[in-house]
């Protein structure tokens, strides 16, 4: 079995000293397809990454959905705490489901009944949205001035010139202490243009204040007009806010992507096109109590169509059984000594350190920390008249959200280790999404060992690392590898995507640090505790 390795980058390593980036694996495994890097040399919009950095933790996002991995691919991209090194190498969303040409779900699609999309090391997406429905769907022309990715900061004009050269240095990936003028200049002028072309005709979120139905752009910023004026005039804004309009979020992301380039999708593993496009949102806040610690990701998938269908006819497929997915390869520091865990009662997957001090994290004089994922909300399915579920921030009455359906987990070099970029590997992965363990297609599904005496579950090492009880990762077993590389996969599904469908999620990234590697733990699930989610979710 071919393993993915990680592989120091041999180039310029450029060390940003405001965030104090520490290159332990920075690269890309060594079996990703060249088709990923050609991608990027197409003519497309500028910019193509996007840097969250308006609190404790720091995060890139490309256009095309791949996460944490900056523009220089350098280093890797999620920082936490701010100021320290890496607790994430990369992460992206992944979907499969089993396509069909009917509403009843008895004419196969062609080619292949079962497709994998998304993103791990390679991008099975290419940013820039579908244009049109069904037979007429094709995707935006990539090298268009308006695809790319958003990035918005509400105070932008009022940014402090610490902190405007603080972006500037994260934005180029230089030395603080390198910072320009005309880079500043830049940074500030990106704001005002992304503020100013906020792409809400395409499916950008906004706030909701005047009443007037539809989107009206505010007036310019000025002397006259400043940031304290949206809220007080009642003016829309670009942006993301749950229940409260006047509680908007500090910093925002937004992009959109699809899967209808071909050749993009057999990259990733060796799935063929399911015609979908995604809208991303990531947002996070200026705070520093326990929502300083996390940041936000909304994802919106529409079917739209644009496929082949068969006897050269384009359309859209009815997609069953589908589930989607958080996939993650976290790196604590030194990316050796990891260890996984999962909280169905939280729908909470997370990674903590194995050794009580980590190689990099010492340099700081810092303990361990840890960090996860929260699925907040999953996709929406039929329920009881008295049940209410979430969609698009709003609740909806009659309908309930699917929570974390699995959790599933690899290490490099282990038993369970990463599926190949092919179709056997889009064939584990189906099984993963499913909760079973990514054997070999052939091999019938089986959940994951657990530890003699307890009792068989889809959610494997559900111990509590804090109290140390119950079933842990890290024993050298084979229900429970010794402390490695590890990958987390957070699984939600099944549910169905008839053409036209929109179906969403929301995760939460958060870390925590304590006092050491296992209260770090404990310091994360108090966070997750406190993501204050019902801020976000309006009353109708």
């Amino acid at each position: 079995m071919r393993t993915i390795t990680k592989k120091p980058f041999l180039g310029l390593i450029i060390i940003l000293s405001f965030l104090g980036f520490s290159v332990v694996n920075a690269g890309r495994p060594q079996n990703i397809t060249p088709h990923r890097v050609q991608s990027l040399l197409k003519p497309t919009g500028s910019p193509l990454h996007a840097m969250l950095n308006i609190n404790n933790f720091t995060t890139w996002y490309r256009a095309d959905g791949e996460s944490n991995v900056p523009t220089s691919e350098s280093y890797n991209g999620g920082i936490f705490p701010r100021g320290t090194t890496n607790v994430i190498f990369m992460d992206g969303i992944m979907w499969g489901g089993k396509t069909y040409l009917d509403a009843a779900h008895t004419q196969q699609a062609p080619v292949q009944l079962i497709r994998i999309g998304g993103q791990t090391y390679n991008a099975g997406t290419v940013e820039g949205r579908i244009i049109g429905m069904d037979s007429l769907a094709v995707a935006a022309i990539r090298w268009d001035a308006d695809v790319r990715i958003f990035r918005i900061r509400r105070d932008y004009t009022v940014m402090s010139a610490d902190e405007l050269k603080q972006d500037a240095a994260g934005v180029n990936e230089i030395l603080v202490t390198d910072v320009t003028g005309a880079q500043m200049i830049a940074v500030a002028t990106q704001y005002a243009k992304d503020w100013d072309e906020w792409p809400v005709q395409y499916g950008a979120p906004y706030i909701e204040r005047n009443g007037i139905p539809g989107y009206q752009k505010p007036p310019a910023f000025g002397p006259l007009f400043t940031v304290d004026s949206l809220i007080a005039g009642n003016y829309d804004e670009p942006g993301i806010a749950g229940a409260d309009p006047n509680s908007p979020a500090d910093q925002v992301i937004w992009t959109v992507y699809n899967d209808l380039n071909e050749t993009t999708t057999l990259g990733l593993y060796g799935s063929e096109p399911i015609g979908i496009e995604v809208q991303a949102t990531i947002w996070g806040y200026k705070r520093t109590d326990a929502e300083g610690n996390l940041y936000f990701k909304k994802i919106k998938i529409i079917n739209k169509g644009g496929v082949d269908v068969g006897n050269g006819k384009k359309g859209s497929f009815y997609i069953d059984s589908m589930y989607i997915a958080q996939w993650a390869d976290p790196d604590l520091g030194a990316f050796g000594d990891d260890l996984a865990g999962s909280d169905s009662v939280l729908s909470l997957g997370f990674v903590y350190n194995g050794n009580a001090v980590d190689a990099q994290f010492i340099k700081y004089g810092l303990p361990p920390p840890a960090v996860g994922y929260d699925l907040l909300q999953g996709p929406i399915v039929p329920g009881f008249p008295s049940d209410t579920a979430i969609f698009d921030l709003k609740k909806v009455g009659g309908k309930k959200n699917l929570g974390m359906s699995s959790f599933a987990y690899f290490a490099a070099g282990s038993a369970i280790s990463d599926p190949h970029f092919d179709y056997e590997g889009g064939k584990r992965w189906w099984k993963m999404l499913q909760g079973f363990v990514p054997d070999t297609s052939t091999i019938p599904d089986r959940l994951y060992p657990h530890p003699p005496g307890y009792p068989i579950s889809k959610f494997p090492l559900s111990g509590d690392p804090v109290a140390v009880t119950g079933f842990l990762d890290g024993q050298g077993q084979n229900y429970s590898f010794a402390p490695g590389d590890r990958r987390i996969v957070l699984n939600t599904g099944p549910f169905t995507l008839a053409p036209s469908d929109t179906q969403e999620i929301v995760v939460c990234t958060v870390g925590g640090l304590g006092a050491d590697r296992l209260s770090s733990v404990g310091v994360l699930k108090s966070n997750v505790r406190t993501d204050l989610v019902p801020i976000f979710w309006t009353t109708s």
